[in-house]
């Protein structure tokens, strides 16, 4: 080790776990959840993770576990085929239900990647000798069993078509419904979203009436008769299971309009699935899109009390994390140095400012594997020509990476809060810890002031929003709009909160999902900033 020294670009690994393969493929740290996942039998599918939680990498492993895996994306199912469609968006612009033809899509989608991944069916041939192979099991006496036949007969021969032509099929199927003995109806009208806001009132009742009557006509009735042979005569190997895993639902794959419905129709569906002894169906959610698809579309009879057995929360302890960080160090150094294994402290000093150094670096993150990646990456980008990171480059790599977070924070809440690295300033320069009742009427009017250049009145972000109802609307009450701001902080990570004198700091990080009511912020209540932001917000010791 005497002639070791970091050199340029060295980094223990990429944020993201799509372009870690090089360090996932062998410092992956199983902390359980992999066994849980390839766990047939157990009821958790949905990883729920904020972003560099760890779901991705997860996914990754399960897909290199040697088990059947099935690996999905919404931008590879031409989704979007949907929302553009213009009969769709007339409906829904009309507020018709359409979530029963989703969950049909959904389903549709599965059952057909599930046979063609069982039976390699890629073209006509192929699929013959499927079709052999399965009526030679399907008993002929069992009706319900033929109408699963009935199925393949009818969708068969576009199993090798790609998912955009069997999606667009089925879509039009769909459309045809809606639209079949409407045009003399409905002269004049144009079946769009903005043909469905001229309606009248008269209008739109009728085409919710019709719609609902359609969408109920709509579905293949053979596809339910299918989970039964899938079940009896297809999957029916308890040591051979079978994984679908859908990631990136999070990115921008689909119009918002219907993105949030389709997810939660795939919910369902994935719910649905669980019926299968041997497929598992497995979602990767970040913690805020979860958050926003319950609670902010309202679909009539979804009862999320029914799926919370299905999440796989993400939590990371310190020692998994430290070991993530020194088999990552180890890997880069032993390279080209060592053969011996390499500790944390054996690179980094042993404390800084009094406290354990990784103590130190762990608290400025939110317990997931991206936070300490990334803050040890700027350390290792201020070492090049150095054996060890000193305490004052580490302080130098703080504030890159505290102002990195802060950027990352407001892009992983941009759907809820998308104002949020202005709106994050009205803490700006602050103690690290204070009372509510430190924030009076006046002081946050001149931090509005400060920031308002920057916001628009006509934002979609409630804390914009309620700031702008505050100093704009008469009889606004300033309590109530105070602890709104500073649960929505507190949801996020921003802050802690200290509720009374004698309770602990409550921090949301690790996928806490318990949120703050309105009574439990009083003005006495303490105020703490997430050591991550000290930096990027100018943050008083």
């Amino acid at each position: 080790m005497t002639q070791f020294v970091f050199r340029k670009h060295d980094n223990v690994g990429s944020a993201a776990a799509e372009q870690d393969s090089q360090f996932l493929d062998e410092c992956f740290v199983d902390t359980g959840d992999g066994k849980v996942l390839l766990d047939i039998k157990n009821p958790k599918r949905i990883i729920v993770g904020r972003t560099g939680a760890g779901k991705t990498a997860l996914l990754y492993h399960l897909k290199n576990s040697g088990a059947h895996v099935i690996q999905l994306s919404p931008h590879n199912l031409s989704l979007n085929f949907i929302a553009t469609n213009k009969v769709i968006s007339f409906f829904e612009e009309a507020g018709v239900n359409l979530s029963p033809f989703y969950v049909l899509l959904w389903k549709h989608l599965l059952v057909v990647e599930l046979i063609k991944e069982k039976f390699q069916i890629n073209d006509e041939d192929s699929y013959k000798k499927f079709k052999r192979a399965i009526l030679s099991i399907i008993s002929k006496k069992d009706r319900n069993k033929e109408l699963a036949v009935d199925y393949f007969e009818t969708w068969g021969d576009k199993f090798w078509q790609t998912t955009e032509q069997r999606i667009h099929e089925l879509t039009s199927h769909v459309e045809s419904s809606l639209t079949s003995g409407l045009n003399g109806k409905f002269s004049g009208v144009t079946f769009n979203a903005e043909g469905a806001k001229k309606l009248s009132i008269e209008q739109r009742t009728a085409i919710k009436e019709h719609g609902l009557d359609a969408v109920s006509r709509v579905q293949i009735r053979e596809l339910e008769n299918m989970f039964v042979v899938l079940e009896e005569n297809i999957f029916d190997d308890s040591k051979n299971p079978y994984y679908i895993t859908i990631d990136m639902l999070d990115e921008d794959w689909a119009d918002d309009r219907i993105r949030f419905k389709l997810i939660r129709c795939l919910i369902d569906v994935v719910n649905r699935f669980k019926s299968l002894s041997n497929i598992k169906v497995i979602l990767a959610m970040r913690h805020d899109l979860l958050f926003k698809v319950l609670n902010l579309e309202t679909i009539s009879g979804f009862q999320e009390e029914k799926f919370k057995a299905l999440y796989l929360n993400l939590k990371w302890e310190k020692t998994e994390l430290q070991e993530i960080v020194e088999s990552r160090i180890n890997k880069i150094v032993k390279r080209n140095y060592t053969t011996g294994d390499i500790l944390f402290k054996d690179l980094f000093p042993s404390n800084i400012d009094g406290t354990d150094t990784f103590e130190y670096m762990l608290n400025r993150t939110f317990y997931r594997p991206r936070d300490i990646i990334v803050f040890v990456n700027e350390c290792l980008e201020l070492c090049a020509g150095r054996p060890k990171v000193t305490a004052a480059i580490l302080k130098e790599a703080e504030g890159n990476y505290s102002a990195e977070r802060l950027k990352s924070l407001s892009n992983e809440w941009s759907t809820i809060l998308p104002d949020l690295m202005h709106t994050s300033l009205l803490l700006s320069g602050l103690k690290n810890h204070f009372d509510v009742s430190f924030i009076t009427q006046e002081f946050l009017g001149n931090r509005f002031e400060e920031i308002a250049f920057a916001l628009n009145a006509s934002s979609t972000d409630p804390i914009t929003k309620s700031l702008y109802s505050l100093y704009m609307a008469k009889n606004a009450n300033f309590d109530s709009i105070r602890n709104f701001i500073l649960r929505e902080f507190y949801n996020i990570g921003l802050i802690g909160i200290k509720t009374g004198s004698t309770d602990s700091v409550s921090w949301i990080r690790q996928n806490n999902l318990s949120q703050l009511s309105p009574g439990q912020i009083r003005a006495s209540s303490t105020v703490h900033i997430h050591p991550m932001f000290y930096r990027a917000l100018g943050i008083k010791l």
